[in-house]
């Protein structure tokens, strides 16, 4: 049986602390009432409330659990008793106390879909979507099964942006460091023998000095207002301008643009035609994606696509209105309109797009790895240049 750990207080108002063993948080709850403590917080002992606080689980992780929850109902186990089985095999805090209150709820008479909605940061509004359509149609292993596809699937394409973008934010924050420290250390210290000889240094020399010269005296300012400027982006990305403006930048960005492109044109394609597979309704199936994708743009072409399909206009013609949409993807959507599986096609569009991204991303890894070291040996190379040429000078005074 699980220990909790609880805070609570009497009928006095004395404060008291320790550990019950209950069945879940429920339980725990009403044994401290039967012994006259009013509890304020119960978490189960070894689950730091930090952690709890923590935003969601890995993507990898949510898509195992879903598989293994789809395996566990296939095989003719309840679904109280399925989700039983991952709390006791749990090894994460986190979703162990996660799955500890869905099963809780379930046993207290309420679908899965229900239960789910109190772990929103956990399982998103499609996941719970697609649940609820499992339910509803008495499918809900087979729902499940598909469900961690999707997941899995679309936790490989994040893990390939992120791939794709370590590497150069990696370079560039070493070659920031190492620039920064010849600009601060070693540069002052050569420019004193300049100073020495009283002759006329060359132009890029003078250039190099004068930003050594302003990054010395002034390097704490430009760091707080790097760490400012960061902070900043990091608080109000999310906010109506900013983020409106980095979505469109995106996909406007050359070569990128195209990447991140397939990437939403992959994740739409993927998560509408899984929802329309499960039984889930156009329009609302729409508004889910529109979620999913979080995208500014994408959000408007969907937007406007719910308001066509509501007055009876086709899918593909909607999306053809919108430049960003390329036009493959809507042929592809045209023939699974025409061809009444709109669902297949959908799914199919997302593995053509999946290997298009896999295939920019490796290009992309190829291009940029020669391209950063060209500039990082170009920007060092003019200031080796910048400091020898008046030492060259010099020998030809001296001779």
């Amino acid at each position: 049986m699980p220990t909790f750990r609880y805070k609570a207080y009497d009928s006095s108002g004395k404060a008291s602390a320790g550990d019950i063993d209950a069945a879940g948080l429920k339980d725990a709850a009403q044994k401290l009432r039967s012994t006259g403590l009013y509890p304020a917080n119960i978490s189960e002992a070894g689950v730091k409330e930090g952690v709890l606080r923590s935003r969601g689980v890995p993507p990898q992780l949510l898509a195992l659990t879903t598989r293994q929850l789809s395996t566990l109902l296939s095989s003719g186990s309840t679904l109280s008793e399925s989700l039983d089985v991952l709390v006791e095999n749990s090894s994460t805090p986190r979703l162990k106390s996660i799955l500890l209150a869905v099963k809780e709820s379930v046993i207290e008479g309420n679908s899965l879909s229900r239960a789910l909605e109190a772990h929103p940061e956990v399982f998103s509004t499609f996941y719970r979507g697609l649940v609820a359509s499992g339910e509803a149609s008495g499918s809900l292993d087979k729902v499940l099964t598909r469900l961690a596809d999707y997941l899995e699937a679309r936790s490989r394409i994040l893990n390939e942006v992120k791939a794709a973008l370590t590497y150069p934010a990696l370079m560039t924050i070493v070659g920031a460091v190492v620039l920064s420290f010849l600009f601060i250390f070693v540069i002052p210290k050569i420019s004193r023998m300049f100073e020495e000889t009283h002759s006329a240094l060359p132009l890029i020399t003078v250039l190099i000095l004068s930003i050594s010269n302003l990054l010395r005296s002034f390097w704490p300012v430009f760091a707080a207002l790097l760490a400012v400027s960061v902070w900043l982006f990091g608080r109000y990305r999310k906010s109506g301008p900013v983020k409106a403006f980095t979505d469109r930048l995106i996909l406007r960005l050359p070569w990128f643009g195209e990447l991140a492109t397939c990437f939403y044109v992959s994740t739409m394609a993927r998560t509408l035609g899984s929802l329309l597979k499960d039984g889930v309704q156009m329009l609302r199936a729409l508004e889910i994606t529109r979620e999913v994708l979080d995208n500014i743009v994408f959000d408007g072409i969907l937007e406007t696509a719910g308001k066509d399909c509501s007055e009876g206009s086709a899918l593909s013609a909607s999306l053809k209105k919108n430049e960003a949409v390329p036009p493959i993807a809507v042929h592809m959507i045209s023939v699974g309109e025409k061809s009444g599986k709109l669902d297949e096609m959908l799914l199919k569009t997302a593995e053509s797009y999946d290997l298009e991204f896999q295939a920019g991303v490796k290009r992309t890894l190829n291009l940029l790895e020669p391209l950063l070291i060209l500039a990082m040996g170009l920007i060092v190379g003019f200031i080796v240049l910048a400091i020898l040429l008046p030492i060259f000078e010099l020998n030809q005074i001296i001779r």
